[in-house]
């Protein structure tokens, strides 16, 4: 009887392995597939409905019928025919030798989605020493429910794609922008300033599973972020890799609402500064804005970020803080791990000020309410020991970074050299590199918190051994981790951005073949845990 219930696991396996592979391997089109329920909850873009309209470099805008046997040979030749709801496809390697598309787009019409042919991969090229180029790939105003799906986009004077906005044309009852749009699938790179350029009233932006990478060629590169988001509300960015950016990962300010950050890896920030004045965080949220980019009517105080969530992320190697807070109110920071951020200035997780351009109209508020735990923070040899800092100055009369004291509690802090240290510089709660157990008792907080070695892997994920293991609280953490794997495995969640999945092994080893595609920036791969029964798979 045993050995007949193992052939019948055996049989369900191989059957699900094989739905596995046929929808990985690209049995359905992503532009027209059922989206999975998660990813319908975060964006409502629709699919698009219209027979596509080719695109190939070995085609003609003026013998081409937009078919796929008569590709027109421009992109800007197929959004000129295109009306709202139109599918775009690009033509790319390996089915064309050139895939390369050398023109700026900009994106008019509702609806539109830009992508490559199924299994081929297509490249959208600007310069980034064009003045006269600003922006690769625009949304324009009324581009509105567009999606641009595994594509490469290189270049730009300032940013590789650029969500437009009419917040600046003088109508205070209509300051709405390109909104409701998916980038998935894509690599950004090599731009003269930021590689993603969010403008106010540019809501609902989905970015996920994106690359991207050399920011800061030409323009400004101490403030060229990969995503620069200024008051562009509800924007999610998750499961993406930013990595060698000129300026801090991605930032969201100017009063951006409800705001979620999520299964990120960023590393090496701050490239394009030196030590003596450096640039370059993680992921922060809020920033310093100019006022006339707020919306006071639902933010007269001037916050940077409302209810913005950062969860699940792995930061590493940045200058400055691995996560900042500015004038953030009600931040959710959670299940975050931190390795040598901070090297230069500020520290791993800190409180920052903003001064609005010395605006005196400005409200420059300090952070409020944020709930910080399950964080992990490791901090190598030779970097500063402080882990924790609230900032505060005497310009304007006095301002602080914190109004109040932070919700947190089962955090890890480890440093290589010595214990993490806490700074509060608030002159009615001055702390000075003071120790977990004073900062425990500064804050009236933090009580499940430790300093222990996190035993962490090369890749910043956790061993057997960790002391995070079931040291986090379940409480309002993620239901998941960094790699997508369901909180908790054990006995409770575990602190920093992975949740530790014991390995199992099996006495039968069953070959998948590799899935992968060029604009996900990390390789699809099936993974997933049985537990061991009467027999063993």
């Amino acid at each position: 009887m045993n050995e007949d219930r193992c052939v019948l696991l055996r049989l369900s396996l191989a059957i699900l392995v094989a739905l596995l592979v046929m929808s990985c391997s690209g049995a359905s089109d992503p532009a027209t597939a059922t989206p999975s329920p998660t990813e319908t909850e975060q964006t409502s873009v629709p699919a698009p409905r219209t027979t596509p309209i080719y695109v190939s470099t070995d085609g003609s805008d003026a013998a081409g019928d937009g078919s796929l046997g008569s590709p027109y040979r421009t992109i800007d030749h197929a959004l000129a025919s295109a009306q709202a709801g139109a599918d775009i496809v690009l033509r790319g390697a390996p089915g064309v030798a050139d895939n390369v598309y050398a023109e700026s787009v900009r994106i008019r019409e509702p609806n539109i989605t830009l992508r490559s042919q199924e299994g081929e991969w297509a490249i959208i090229q600007c310069p980034a020493n064009d003045e006269d180029i600003d922006t690769c790939v625009h949304f324009d105003v009324d581009s509105s429910g567009g999606r641009l799906q595994r594509v490469e986009v290189v270049g730009g004077y300032y940013y590789g794609v650029k969500f437009e906005t009419r917040w600046d044309w003088g109508d205070p009852d209509d300051r709405a922008g390109a909104s409701n749009i998916l980038i998935e699938d894509v690599v950004i790179h090599d731009t003269g300033n930021a590689a993603i350029k969010v403008t106010p009233g540019c809501d609902d932006i989905t970015i996920r599973r994106a690359e991207v990478y050399n920011t800061g060629l030409t323009t400004r590169p101490d403030s060229a972020e990969g995503i620069d988001n200024v008051n562009g509300d509800r924007m999610i960015v998750q499961d993406s890799y930013f990595h060698d950016i000129a300026g801090t990962g991605l930032y969201f300010k100017g009063g951006a609402m409800d705001c979620v950050v999520e299964r990120n890896r960023i590393e090496r920030t701050g490239t394009a500064c030196s030590d003596d004045d450096p640039c370059g965080g993680g992921i922060f949220a809020g920033f310093d804005t100019s006022p006339e980019f707020f919306d006071l009517t639902v933010n007269p105080d001037y916050y940077e970020s409302i209810r913005g969530v950062v969860r699940n992320n792995l930061i590493q190697k940045t200058k400055l803080a691995g996560i900042g807070l500015y004038a953030a109110q009600d931040a959710q920071i959670w299940n975050n791990t931190l390795i040598d951020t901070a090297q230069v200035a500020h520290s791993p997780i800190y409180f920052g000020i903003t001064f609005q351009d010395w605006d005196p109209e400005a409200g420059r508020p300090p952070s409020i309410n944020p709930v910080i735990k399950n964080n992990l923070v490791v901090q190598d040899t030779g970097l500063p020991q402080t882990c924790i800092s609230i900032r505060y100055v005497d310009e304007l009369g006095g301002l602080s970074a914190l109004e109040g004291e932070p919700v947190m509690d089962h955090n890890l802090y480890y440093h290589r050299d010595a214990d993490c240290v806490f700074t509060d510089n608030r002159p009615g709660s001055l702390l000075e590199e003071g120790t977990l157990a004073q900062w425990q008792n500064h804050i009236n907080g933090e009580a499940h918190s430790l300093t222990a070695n996190p035993q962490l892997g090369a890749d910043g994920r956790l061993s057997e051994a960790s002391p995070a293991l079931d040291a986090g609280s379940c409480t309002g953490a993620p239901v998941d981790d960094l790699d997508g794997d369901a909180r908790p495995q054990g006995a409770g969640c575990d602190i920093g951005a992975d949740e530790f999945v014991m390995p199992t092994t099996f006495t039968d080893t069953l070959y998948l073949p590799l899935v992968h595609s060029r604009g996900t920036a990390f390789p699809m791969v099936a993974h997933w845990s049985l537990r061991r029964g009467p027999c063993l798979l």
